[in-house]
């Protein structure tokens, strides 16, 4: 995925109600494969037993590939999860059952293949599900033929689902990955799209000098966002450990990528080691300090020379700095050199932000 030099402008950031509900259909369609996930599909066992049996019948709808038709109005800030499916159901024949049908299939073999029109695909994926078992095979004959049936079944599944369980659990979660947003945005603006890009998630890999996304994908695409194509990253819960793609036509262009809370968060500072920075920056000698040490690692008797204070009181400064972490040392021959530790800095800032934006309620 390659980026213009106005990236910014060609990316966004949104939510989906009827995103983050199938992702987490797909846990509970393979629990095993979700740990950190264990906790909703514990509570899932309390879900009416038809409901569970329904769920099971048709979790091959979300169990590998996640058909992208489940992204319409995801770009919608204000659509509701009924809004969202009803736009689902509006789709074109054709478009649901190209989608569904990489359900069935293997879409490392048959991904942005084209079932629907392309006579002899079809019978080749055909005939390997006749040699693996006739029922994937039957369940692929009927896709093609009328989608409508299989959909529906899965999308009145999906809304009791909601009404017996996520909805609540959307309640909850939404505040969060509003909030995830927000850190992006900030970070971009702060310290551009590719700073921002290498924080989404560890399978996605960063080359700024030649403004380049890469995911390893079975699937090869070589996309350029621009004004005409952009792209919209979707923070989730429940996407966690997977980031998914959608890159075919005629669907835009996504990443849904795991976002807080569940993502491994850094480091937090507490409020008594915010209150702890902030009294030992609350000097001007110690500002002087952290201005010189930016520059580059020094004496205590440099420091002095520089600030024109006894070797006494900066080792005092220095004390404090250090009792806040906002000092590490080296030692180099006769001399100890003090630098800043911008980790800690860094931390603090974080910290800082979090605090005046952090969600309410």
């Amino acid at each position: 995925m390659r980026f213009t030099a106005t990236a910014e402008e060609q990316l966004a950031f949104t939510t989906s109600p009827l995103l983050e509900a199938v992702h987490s259909w797909h846990v509970l369609a393979g629990p095993g494969h979700h740990a950190l996930h264990l906790p909703w599909v514990r509570r899932c066992r309390e879900l009416p037993a038809e409901l569970r049996r329904l769920m099971r019948e048709y979790s091959f709808v979300v169990a590998d590939y996640i058909p992208a038709f489940f992204e319409c109005r995801a770009d919608d800030h204000d659509a509701a999860f009924d809004e969202q499916l009803a736009a689902v159901r509006s789709l074109l024949p054709e478009d649901l059952a190209a989608e569904l049908s990489q359900t069935i299939v293997d879409t490392t073999r048959y991904r942005g293949r084209d079932l629907v029109h392309d006579a002899a695909v079809r019978d080749t994926a055909l005939a390997e599900l006749d040699r693996a078992g006739p029922r994937q095979a039957e369940r692929l004959r009927s896709v093609l033929t009328d989608p409508a049936p299989v959909l529906e079944t899965a999308l009145a599944a999906l809304e009791d689902y909601w009404s017996a369980a996520f909805a609540s659990e959307w309640e909850r979660i939404e505040p969060q990955l509003h909030y995830a947003l927000a850190r992006a945005g900030r970070r971009i603006v702060h310290e551009g799209v590719f700073p921002m890009l290498r924080t989404l998630a560890p399978q996605i890999r960063i080359d700024p000098g030649r403004r380049l996304l890469r995911l390893d994908r079975p699937h090869q695409h070589d996309i350029t966002v621009t004004h005409a194509r952009p792209v919209t990253f979707t923070a989730s819960h429940y996407v966690w450990p997977h980031v998914r793609v959608t890159c075919d036509e005629p669907w835009p262009l996504r990443v849904t990528y795991p976002a807080a809370p569940l993502t491994p968060a850094p480091q937090t500072a507490s409020q008594e080691e915010i209150l702890t920075v902030l009294r030992a920056l609350a000097a001007a000698p110690r500002l002087q300090i952290v201005a010189a040490l930016a520059e580059q690692s020094r004496s205590t008797q440099e420091l002095a020379t520089l600030l024109g204070l006894s070797e006494s009181v900066i080792s005092r400064h220095l004390k404090q700095m250090a009792q806040a972490g906002l000092t590490t040392t080296r030692r180099e021959g006769y001399y100890v050199l003090y630098s800043i530790s911008h980790p800690r800095l860094s931390q603090i800032t974080t910290a800082l932000a979090d605090l005046a934006n952090a969600p309410r309620g």
